[in-house]
């Protein structure tokens, strides 16, 4: 694919948290080891999982509070973003907006051209 000849050889990490493999789960019915085999096989690239804890959960709820926009889910991812330092692509537009309100640097996958 066009996303895995642009990623080879690039020294990036993908990390899926547990809420997104959770959403994906009850949306979709896919199994997280599930996703994270097939992304890893479309993408050619390792996936590493990561935990919401306890103070991302707390700073989720703050986000909530500033930001009626963000729903559960979202409020937990940007705040792993928030925390760690990631950079969120996503093809959520809503999720998108969230982020620029939060300074979370994110982009729509369509931004690599193509998937």
């Amino acid at each position: 694919s066009k996303i895995k000849a642009n990623l080879r050889g690039k020294p990036i990490k993908i990390i899926l948290c547990d809420v997104v493999l959770g959403e994906v789960n009850q949306v979709r019915g896919y199994l997280p080891d599930t996703v994270i085999a097939k992304i890893s096989q479309i993408l050619g690239k390792k996936i590493e999982t990561s935990q919401i804890d306890s103070e991302q959960t707390s700073n989720a709820q703050q986000i909530t509070n500033q930001f009626q926009v963000c729903h559960n889910g979202d409020n937990k991812i940007l705040s792993l973003c928030q925390a760690k330092d990631f950079i969120l692509v996503t093809f959520d537009r809503m999720l998108l907006n969230a982020c620029s309100f939060v300074g979370v640097a994110a982009f729509h996958p369509a931004m690599l051209r193509g998937i």
